[in-house]
């Protein structure tokens, strides 16, 4: 599901980088980066519904990423997400609380902050996040799907292997609706390597 999503989105995720750096093409001590990294850790913030399936740790997530550095300290990222399906309490387009499963996928743009210290590079994002939540509630075999702007917050440390190839780990924070009266959130640790250029 993430290779397909992240192929699909591709052409977005460029043009949202090329934007970035078009607006800083004058500034000094500029760089650009690419990276992607897979999901260790990822947990839905769901209940469990007695006598269901519950499981709220999907088993694949990941992201693509690359952005613009105006300066030393700070940058624009785009990026792109998903999470495969975790189970557990859902609530239906009426409110009522049934067993289910629910996945998020979406395309993110966020203002970075960061702080240099040796080879170490910690950082900081902040931004927005189109996010499409899908469900598949298993009493009734119904679906929905939901598109929403969410707010996208994320935290992470590089270490340098080279001038170019980093060694990455973030934390994002994924929200995103899956029917217009309810929502989930994702947390998602991943690992991954970044590229300058």
């Amino acid at each position: 599901m993430i290779s397909k999503f992240f192929s699909k989105t591709r052409a977005p995720l460029m043009a949202l980088i090329a934007l970035g750096a078009a607006g800083a093409a004058s500034a000094q001590q500029t760089s650009n980066y690419v990276g992607a990294s897979v999901g260790l850790y990822n947990k839905y913030s769901l209940r469990c519904v007695q006598g269901s399936k519950c499981d709220d740790t999907p088993s694949a997530a990941g992201k693509i990423f690359g952005g613009h550095m105006f300066s030393e300290n700070f940058g624009l990222e785009a990026s792109a997400f998903g999470t495969k399906s975790a189970f557990g309490a859902l609530k239906d387009a009426k409110g009522a609380t049934l067993p289910g499963s629910v996945n998020m996928r979406g395309l993110g743009l966020s203002g970075v902050a960061a702080l240099s210290e040796g080879p170490f590079t910690f950082k900081g994002r902040l931004g927005v996040a189109y996010t499409q939540g899908k469900a598949s509630y298993a009493s009734t075999g119904g679906r929905s799907k939901e598109s929403s702007l969410q707010p996208l917050i994320g935290a992470g440390v590089s270490y340098d292997l080279s001038k170019q190839l980093a060694l990455s780990a973030d934390f994002d924070r994924i929200s995103g609706k899956y029917n217009d009266k309810a929502k989930a959130h994702a947390n998602m640790v991943s690992v991954g390597l970044s590229y300058k250029f």
